[in-house]
Formats: C-alpha cells, sequence, structure tokens
C-alpha cells in the first residue's frame, strides 16, 4: 500500500498561514513578474477565478469580491515545504519527495489494519506542526493513491480517504482526472471509448499494448492494482537551469550581463548542493515573442569546459563570455538564461591528460568555495556575492504584492506590541 501526501492549495496556505485574518477569505497567487494565478484557496475557485488565467483580465473581479493578491514568495514557500516534509520524515522512513507539496509513502511493513489510524494521525501532525491542511490518499498503488488524494479533496472534501471500493470509484473518475494521462492522450483514449479510469483499468492488457505507448500500459496496470513503480530512489540531476523574465524589457548589455552572473551564482548554488561537477554550459537571451511590434532575437551559445568545475569564478567568466558573443543592441530583452549539463559527482572525475589543473589549483578552488559557501549559510544568501552581479538589479522581475520572509527574515519577522 502507498499514501500520498498534498497540501492543500499549497502557495495560498502558506499565505494565509501568517495571517489569521485571512482565514476564509479568497486568495490568488501569481506567477514571475506578477503574469498569471498559479494558486488560489477555494474560496476564489469559487469566484471562477481559473488557473494559469492573466491577472490583467480579473483585477476587477478581485477588487469586487476582496480577493487578496500576492506575488510568488518562492524562499518563503520553500521553507515551508521543507517543514512539512521534515515532518513527513520523521513520522515515517520510507518516503519520495515528489514535489514541493506533495510525497508518498510505501506503507508495505505497516499492517493493514493500522495504516488509516496512521495516516490521520500523521494528516493532524502535520497540521499542529506546520499549520498547513493536507490531504492523504491511500491505494495498492502509488496511481490508484493519487486518485484516492484526489477523490478526498475534491469529492469528498475529507483529510484521509482509502481507495478500498475501486470499482465504484473508478468508474466516477474521468480519464483526464488520471496521473499521468495528459489532454493530449486524454482525446485519444475517449475517441478509443475510454471515458473513465474504470474503462482503461478494463481494457485487456493485448488490446493496450496494440493501441498505447508503455507509459499509459503502465498506468492501466496501476488502475487495475498492479504496482509497476515503487518509491524513486535519489538521483541526481542531469541538469541544473537557472533563468527569470526581466521586470521590464532590457536594451544594454549591463543588467543583461548582471542577470546571466546572478543565474550562475544560482545554478552554482545547487550544482554544489549535490556534490557535482559540471561540463558543459548554454547560455541563451531571448526578445518577448507576445510582442510582435518589436523586432525578434533569440540566442544561445553552448561552452564545453576545459575540465569539468564548480568554481563560481570560473563559471561565471565563461558565462559572460558567451553573453558577449551573441548580444546584438537595438533589441529589446525580455529573458536570459543559463543551463548546466554534463554534470558529474566529485568522487567519479575523469582526469584529462592535457587539461586537468594541478592540485594546488583544485585545493584552491576548494577552499575558496567552501568558506564562500559558510559564510553565505551562516548570514544569509546573497551576503557574499561576486562584483559581476552589480548592486542594483533594473533586470529584477517584478513582485509588487509579495509577503514578508516570515521563516528566513529576521527584518520580516512579525512584531507583537503589548
Amino acid at each position: 500500500m502507498y499514501a500520498l501526501v498534498d497540501c492543500n492549495n499549497f502557495y495560498a496556505s502558506c499565505e494565509r498561514l501568517f495571517r489569521p485574518d485571512l482565514q476564509n477569505k479568497p486568495i490568488i497567487v501569481l506567477s514571475n513578474n506578477d503574469g498569471c494565478i498559479i494558486a488560489r484557496s477555494g474560496e476564489a475557485k469559487v469566484l471562477g477565478i481559473g488557473m494559469g488565467e492573466p491577472f490583467f483580465k480579473i483585477k476587477a473581479l478581485c477588487k469586487q469580491h476582496q480577493v487578496h493578491v500576492f506575488s510568488s514568495n518562492y524562499t518563503f514557500y520553500g521553507d515551508m515545504s521543507q517543514r512539512v516534509m521534515s515532518v513527513i520524515e520523521d513520522s515515517w522512513p520510507n518516503v519520495e519527495i515528489y514535489s514541493i507539496d506533495e510525497a508518498f509513502l510505501d506503507l508495505k511493513s505497516l499492517p493493514a489494519s493500522q495504516q488509516e489510524a496512521f495516516c490521520h494521525g500523521l494528516e493532524q501532525k502535520i497540521v499542529r506542526y506546520t499549520g498547513i491542511p493536507v490531504s492523504i490518499g491511500i491505494g495498492p498503488t502509488k496511481t490508484l493513491a493519487k486518485l484516492a488524494n484526489h477523490i478526498a479533496k475534491k469529492e469528498l472534501k475529507i483529510p484521509v480517504f482509502n481507495i478500498d471500493n475501486q470499482r465504484f470509484w473508478l468508474s466516477r473518475i474521468a480519464i483526464g482526472d488520471v496521473w499521468g494521462i495528459g489532454r493530449q492522450w486524454s482525446k485519444k483514449l475517449s475517441q478509443q471509448g475510454i471515458n473513465t479510469a474504470f474503462d482503461l483499468a478494463s481494457i485487456e492488457l493485448c488490446r493496450l499494448k496494440q493501441l498505447f505507448y508503455v507509459m499509459v500500459q503502465r498506468t492501466a496496470l496501476e488502475l487495475s492494482g498492479v504496482v509497476c513503480a515503487g518509491l524513486d530512489e535519489f538521483d541526481s540531476r542531469k541538469s541544473i537551469i537557472a533563468s527569470k523574465s526581466f521586470g521590464q524589457m532590457q536594451t544594454a548589455y549591463t543588467p543583461i550581463a548582471q542577470a546571466v552572473s546572478s543565474h550562475c551564482a544560482r545554478a552554482c548554488e545547487k550544482l554544489r548542493e549535490q556534490n557535482l561537477l559540471v561540463g558543459h554550459m548554454s547560455v541563451f537571451i531571448q526578445t518577448n515573442r507576445f510582442r510582435l511590434d518589436l523586432p525578434q532575437y533569440n540566442y544561445s551559445i553552448a561552452y564545453k569546459l576545459e575540465y569539468p568545475t564548480d568554481d563560481l569564478r570560473s563559471l561565471t567568466h565563461r558565462a559572460k563570455f558567451c553573453l558577449r558573443q551573441m548580444f546584438r543592441p537595438g533589441f529589446h530583452y525580455q529573458k536570459a538564461g543559463i543551463c548546466f549539463t554534463d554534470l558529474i559527482s566529485k568522487e567519479q572525475v575523469q582526469m584529462d591528460l592535457f587539461n586537468q589543473p594541478s592540485d594546488e589549483q583544485i585545493k584552491q578552488s576548494e577552499q575558496l568555495m567552501s568558506v564562500w559557501e559558510a559564510i553565505n549559510n551562516k548570514y544569509g544568501r546573497h551576503t557574499l556575492r561576486l562584483a559581476a552581479e552589480g548592486r542594483g538589479k533594473s533586470w529584477e522581475m517584478r513582485s509588487e504584492l509579495r509577503s514578508p520572509s516570515y521563516t528566513t527574515k529576521w527584518s520580516d519577522l512579525p512584531l507583537v506590541r503589548l
């Protein structure tokens, strides 16, 4: 048996956590640059506010119904996610963190008679320790656990649900609501007369193999109770990407170079968190494809490093070299970013006969980066940074409605006046 723990309206719940005055009030959270809706509270959904809807289209509606609007605060959400996941991992040993607000549990070592009671206790513990409400679905496979979570949250409005009567519930779930079945496959399945989760679970395996690819086959088997995927083991990333749209379009080289340097620092931070080195990088810039009244320009340059490294100075120098080669004046740039590929573990570095740095160079680089990390970990991210990132950030994305970072900034702690 598996259980899926899913935080309810996670971003909106985080915003409400330090604002008790927002209980039962409609809340929405906006994407980068305050563009589109990426999270809604239940009250906002009732008003008909759709996911992904551009904010400018519903401004009047938000004002009319006094909807509380927030810019995305990913630092705050990430910290709350870590708190929720730490409670789950302290409560059960076999956990797969699936996303920022979801985690799978393998309950096969727990007697069936105790599983629901354990999940009820875990749900109450998460709410008590973090203040974040969750729903928990229980099922014989990960796909059924995901479906059980959907039923608990959307259909029954209860915190914990065990999908034991599978035939009844599968026949009520539209095929498009099944985990792993996207919009395109939903259309193709409907054309074959497969309209519900039960229809897919009941189809003969030989016919399934003739019509659909392996992922749909696995989904069908999991819906019928056959385990096709257990908890995923941790796997190092195949690539690391850091990019953001600019708060306002940029035409000069300097602010774009500062943005690329900042993205490089963020990517390098993720690199070192996993004890990896990068062997290949690419840098890209692009204009706003929706502004058809402006000239368009999109370009990227790939750079093969002489040897794998995690030295921020070296990576930033090469990233700016790439940017200089492709930057063209006369364009209004909307976005820039960087991508690290060919990632390898520090313990598995393949030496190069001709371009290998000396042991002294490697030692000095590691000492510098270790001190760098220690200072930023102790005093906060960006306490120490390269001058290449600049001081003022005219390129930084818009976030005019961002809430305080209650859990990560001393200056943002709420004050209690006696």
